[in-house]
């Protein structure tokens, strides 16, 4: 049996040891102990604060030290300072819904580019039209991988297209899902050198344990990931994170009016926040938790190896996509500038045959050749190599 290549991680968000354990004792609690005594106190406290007997019959939840230590090692993954707030939420779009309502309290015209990811986007331009604001694109993917644009001519282009069009407010991804890798940090700063911005808001769902976050925390007001891609949880939790001096207060107003009249409907959300604070509601929707023990497990496998990208990443990838064996030769790399690649790989095809097939044709031809990847229209295919090598299966 030809053995297969799992090159897009990113999608199939391969679980680590530890989120493994715990999601599957995690279940196992909650079928042999679904209402336990120490059940509130194990979830504020964590794994110690149980008695040694269910310490002993559930250990794959060891690395469940309570909602406030999961924030911790959180901020402790991105080096976030620690006074950096952590939000959970079922959905990472929920996440975006608080943002935005920042964002335009903020903001009366904020810029994103064509890079955004299509749910995101959609929800922006949705707050947008309800509160009278407006959104301004500029393109700028054609030119970053076919024009080769640097990432000084990136921010350039940026920061003149927000003074032209008289923005004062930015939505960005870190990474967008075709693996650029935006200079948020240079980005911002040619904006506010000319220009005020009001409110920064960036998309870290590519970028979240896949590259450093440091430009990202210096800038941004309000930045927004998830477990389930590079992190390696696979159960989807959305996470938030904020804390610049200027927008802390505005966003944390919101947060303790998530309910009424205009609710942000995300049950984990509203939980880990009451559970955190000791104010549990006792109305409230009932939260799917399992996803927050497979998000410590993650974080603990994590913060054990802390890989991430390196200066020396790009040969070992160009190394990698050298050795690979593609379907045919008409599949060719498109590679942006060394500053703006990332572990994400795209592959085009410009043979007219192949860009009008369906996207699943496709995608079978590159499985029939060994590889498991995303495959989108026009010939387009995603290769996404956390460990620079095949994880190969028999």
């Amino acid at each position: 049996m030809r053995p297969l290549h799992y090159l897009d991680t990113a999608r199939l968000g391969q679980m680590t040891p530890a989120a493994k354990d715990a999601q599957l004792d995690f279940v196992r609690l909650s079928a042999e102990e679904p209402s336990s005594l120490y059940f509130e106190q194990f979830l504020r406290d964590g794994f110690s604060a149980w008695p040694a007997a269910y310490q002993e019959r559930f250990p794959g939840l060891h690395t469940w030290t309570g909602v406030s230590g999961l924030k911790h090692s959180i901020r402790q993954l991105v080096d976030a300072p620690d006074d950096w707030q952590v939000l959970f939420a079922n959905r990472s779009l929920s996440l975006i819904h608080l943002a935005t309502r920042c964002l335009f309290r903020a903001c009366r015209n904020v810029l994103v580019t064509d890079l955004s990811w299509p749910t995101y986007l959609h929800a922006i331009e949705h707050r947008a039209s309800r509160t009278g604001n407006r959104i301004t694109t500029a393109a700028i993917r054609t030119n970053i991988l076919q024009a080769g644009w640097s990432s000084t001519e990136v921010a350039a282009c940026l920061a003149e297209a927000f003074t032209r069009n008289q923005c004062d407010g930015l939505f960005l991804p870190a990474v967008d899902h075709l693996g650029i890798r935006l200079p948020i940090r240079e980005i911002i700063e040619q904006i506010q050198s000319r220009n005020e911005l009001r409110f920064s808001l960036i998309d870290a769902a590519q970028a979240f344990c896949h590259v450093p976050l440091d430009d990202c925390l210096s800038c941004a007001d309000f930045i927004v990931a998830g477990s389930h891609k590079w992190m390696g949880a696979y159960l989807p939790t959305g996470i938030g994170l904020f804390g610049k001096r200027r927008s802390r207060e505005m966003i944390s107003h919101r947060l303790r009016h998530l309910g009424g009249t205009h609710a942000i409907e995300d049950p984990l959300l509203q939980f880990t926040e009451q559970i955190e604070s000791g104010r549990l509601d006792g109305h409230s929707e009932t939260a799917n938790l399992t996803s927050l023990f497979a998000c410590a497990g993650a974080a603990t496998d994590l913060l054990s190896t802390r890989h991430t990208r390196d200066e020396n990443e790009l040969p070992r990838i160009n190394d990698l996509i050298q050795t690979m064996r593609m379907p045919s030769a008409e599949w060719q790399p498109v590679l942006p500038k060394d500053s703006l690649r990332t572990r994400i790989v795209l592959f085009e095809s410009h043979v007219p045959s192949t860009q009008h097939q369906c996207v699943d044709a496709i995608r079978q031809t590159w499985l029939d050749a060994g590889y498991v990847i995303t495959a989108y229209p026009r010939a387009r295919v995603r290769a996404s190599m956390p460990n620079m090598e095949p994880h190969t299966a028999e």
